[in-house]
């Protein structure tokens, strides 16, 4: 009876041990694991069905597109978590989160269960823009969140911490990206032109949560660069900035994930052949671009001129300093391609780097 208890003891520990093992941490600009560098290569997969957690989820579509991806020499992939808020989420008309349906968290649940099966690292989007866009059902109620300490209060407690709190122990929740593009929500009229102030204390109080109750990396999916540079607008997400909002040290980014359209890259210049972190005045964590077309790297001076193909990207971006590359998207949602536009360079980046994708 003492041997097997001694056993089972063992094998919970190496169990535990190997579950904290492949938990991706970081260490200067590098993202590792087990003490290894690791890039985060592979695609954005923001829905299958339009808020699919707590709607139409299919869990055999979610399997077989992570395996897509694992065959194409990929490690990961980015997710919305809800799209809109139609759906999946419980908010009341004074805009606070109660919480969300049942349905949701076994969806959510089971789509982090595959990933896991099929060794995925996910970086998971809480919300988006499209929140508080003026035809979403409920963007007024999304606007009176933001806008009240209450409602982002709400917010984290009803949904950022159980989300934490439900999925911390699978090390393929690799990051949470906290909210996509949400300097649109400041920029555009038909998102309610909400002030920078109340979206920086959104970050900075979800941020914090995240990292006084986990070992959860932290990001946000950067519209473009000019909302993270010094050279352009300012960095709106540094440490500094969220911390004035929301006085915690634990209010911060773990690393910066930024997208790349070919108005960025006309404006702010191109990723993949001299545009460095160092250069943009963000080279002191990890970067990389958490959007770009799957086409390629293109320059919408030209209307647009394909600078970077897909199967040279990952590399020169790679070379360049940026630790991954995530494009947009590996099935297809719009006209910016899919996995098999750039399913080549997925496989020329693992063929010369393979211990960088896969480094156990």
């Amino acid at each position: 009876m003492k041997t097997k208890l001694l056993l089972l003891i063992s094998a919970l520990f190496f169990v535990g041990n190997a579950a904290k093992s492949q938990r991706i941490t970081v260490s200067g600009t590098k993202f590792v694991i087990n003490g290894k560098e690791i890039v985060l290569n592979g695609a954005n997969t923001p829905w299958n069905h339009w808020n699919d957690f707590g709607g139409n989820y299919e869990s055999g579509w979610w399997d077989n597109e992570f395996k897509r991806i694992k065959d194409a020499g990929g490690n990961s992939t980015r997710i919305w978590i809800t799209c809109s808020g139609d759906g999946g989420l419980i908010i009341t008309p004074e805009g606070i989160l109660t919480g969300a349906t049942e349905k949701f968290w076994d969806d959510v649940s089971d789509m982090f269960h595959l990933a896991e099966k099929n060794k995925i690292y996910i970086k998971a989007t809480l919300i988006s823009f499209d929140h508080f866009k003026n035809n979403t059902k409920h963007y007024k109620e999304w606007r009176s969140l933001v806008m009240s300490n209450e409602g982002v209060g709400s917010f984290v407690e009803n949904y950022v911490l159980p989300f934490v709190e439900k999925f911390k122990s699978n090390p393929y929740l690799w990051s949470i990206d906290i909210c996509n593009e949400i300097e649109w929500v400041n920029q555009n009229e038909e998102c309610g032109k909400i002030p920078w102030d109340r979206l920086q204390y959104l970050v900075a109080r979800t941020a914090a949560a995240i990292h006084q109750s986990s070992n959860i990396l932290v990001t946000m999916g950067g519209g473009a660069v000019k909302w993270n540079s010094d050279k352009f607008e300012g960095n709106f997400w540094s440490d500094e900035n969220l911390q004035k909002q929301f006085n915690s040290a634990e209010a911060r980014l773990d690393f910066y994930s930024l997208h790349y359209y070919g108005w960025t890259v006309k404006y702010c210049g191109n990723f993949a052949l001299d545009k460095t972190p160092e250069y943009y005045g963000i080279g002191d964590r990890p970067c990389m671009v958490g959007e770009n077309p799957a086409k390629g790297v293109f320059n919408d001076a030209a209307s647009p001129k394909l600078e970077v193909s897909p199967d040279e990207m990952f590399i020169k971006a790679y070379l360049n300093g940026w630790k991954g590359i995530m494009p947009w998207t590996s099935n297809g949602v719009d006209r910016n391609g899919t996995l098999d536009d750039f399913r080549i360079g997925l496989k020329a980046f693992k063929a010369k780097y393979p211990e960088l994708i896969d480094p156990h």
